[in-house]
């Protein structure tokens, strides 16, 4: 029987570096193994684990996976972490959050519950049972949360999938609340006042990788040989909005754009167009362009093209190329 794998991004192992590094630990082996890791794509929760449990070896503290995981920082999520740090609100980062968590671990299952004092975020890592991981996979979270907006107000509350340490006072002071074990799954409670407070980042990286696609997009040969007028300008501006929001169908489109679904479709056909063929053609003309400049995972690009799942990315490009994207890569190489 094949055993279950999910996966953390890449990017966590800086902070293991980050960690390693403020605490001069004698670590030669484990750096080697850091770097030979970062030339992967993504690293297994098992691998990672063991990572977490060799950098124990050699500092045994107690709650140490979140004396790790407070290192964090929001450009450690990835494509996540700039997703996130373009929202106005922290309801609204974490609502984003949940949409693309499965970048931050494959085949992650997170519930949401609005409660009378508290915003309750639970959620389970799959395929591994480690009290490192658990307390790593926690802390992460809280440090996001209160880097963007950046103050450290604690949860009110927090619980965690281990066994009772002996001394909870450790866990309390680090997490500033009051702390539940023998959970059946990672939780935080967030105070309910925080979710409309402004998001006081901003990572510039995101809007630089969104400006690229307008200008390619916007520029490209195909588009300078048409006669443009403003309404189908202003609809492949818009549908740049919409894939970054992660909602392109078609009604809510022509809501920002000042139509009602009918009159827009009307507008649409008018012009010999179609809402299907031009979000198509740009997802499409992005897809290729992301493709071939390896910067991304098909799973971010799916993502990024307002896909709410790989395998609807992958179906959709072979629709238009007649290929997978992984088929299109050796194609073009």
């Amino acid at each position: 029987m094949t055993q279950y794998k999910a996966y953390v991004p890449i990017s966590f192992l800086n902070i293991l570096t980050r960690y390693i590094d403020e605490q001069a630990l004698e670590a030669k082996s484990l750096r080697e193994t850091l770097q030979e890791l970062s030339k992967v794509k993504r690293v297994d929760t098992l691998t990672f684990s063991q990572l977490l449990d060799q950098i124990y070896q050699l500092t045994p503290l107690p709650a140490l996976g979140l004396r790790i995981g407070a290192m964090a920082k929001p450009e450690d999520f990835g494509l996540v972490g700039n997703l996130i740090t373009s929202c106005s609100t922290l309801k609204q980062a974490l609502i984003r959050y949940g949409r693309y968590q499965t970048l931050i671990l494959t085949d992650l299952a997170a519930k949401i519950e609005i409660q009378e004092n508290a915003c309750s975020h639970q959620w389970m890592l799959r395929g591994v049972d480690n009290r490192l991981l658990y307390e790593f996979g926690l802390i992460i979270f809280i440090t996001l949360y209160q880097s963007l907006i950046n103050r450290k107000i604690a949860p009110v509350s927090v619980a965690l999938p281990i066994k009772e340490p002996k001394d909870i006072n450790i866990y309390q002071a680090i997490l500033g609340c009051p702390v539940e074990f023998n959970s059946p799954t990672l939780r935080v409670n967030i105070p309910t006042y925080l979710m409309l407070l402004n998001i006081s980042t901003s990572d510039p990286s995101l809007l630089k990788i969104f400006d690229q696609q307008a200008r390619f997009l916007l520029t490209e040969t195909k588009y300078q040989n048409e006669t443009f007028e403003p309404f189908l300008l202003k609809l492949r501006e818009q549908i740049l909005v919409a894939m970054k929001d992660g909602d392109t169908r078609a009604s809510t489109v022509c809501v920002k754009m000042g139509f009602s679904l009918r009159s827009f479709y009307r507008k649409l056909s008018n012009n010999d167009h179609n809402y299907r063929s031009i979000l198509a053609d740009s997802r499409c003309r992005l897809a290729k362009r992301y493709l071939v400049d390896g910067e991304f995972t098909s799973l971010e690009i799916a993502f990024l093209l307002g896909y709410s799942e790989q395998s609807a990315f992958i179906r959709a490009f072979k629709e238009w190329m007649g290929i997978t994207p992984g088929e299109y890569l050796i194609s073009v190489k």
